[in-house]
């Protein structure tokens, strides 16, 4: 049985969301080792040298590319929503624009989106 496009969509999303906020975590506890080490008089150049050393370019990479991830999640959930409600519910573009309250352009550009990516599934 085929699963809801929507359903599998909120599920990427959430999936993305939660690993977006673990990486956010790790960098905020990280930072606030650095932040207590510092209020006890560390010199920064050394809080900064074990932020490294501890990973902190490997935390920050990691914290951006989950954000790219839900942000790539959240624009293929909305490009199917859009899908979706052009050919399973019959709306028009300008329907869908008011909708949404996003200009038919961006309708468009997702409903563009949806084909795109409903014909690569099908591959």
């Amino acid at each position: 049985m085929s699963r809801d496009p929507f359903v599998e969509a909120t599920e990427d999303v959430a999936a993305a969301g939660r690993a977006t906020c673990g990486a956010i975590e790790s960098a905020i506890r990280a930072l606030q080792v650095g932040a207590r080490a510092r209020a006890a008089g560390a010199p920064l150049v050394d809080i900064v040298d074990e932020l490294i050393a501890a990973g902190g370019r490997d935390a920050r990479l990691a914290t951006a590319a989950a954000f790219h991830d839900f942000e790539r999640a959240l624009a293929e959930m909305r490009a199917r929503v859009v899908g979706t409600l052009v050919d399973e519910d019959g709306l028009s573009l300008s329907d869908i624009a008011l909708r949404l309250q996003i200009s038919r352009q961006a309708v468009a550009r997702l409903y563009r989106l949806a084909q795109d990516g409903v014909e690569q599934r099908e591959v």
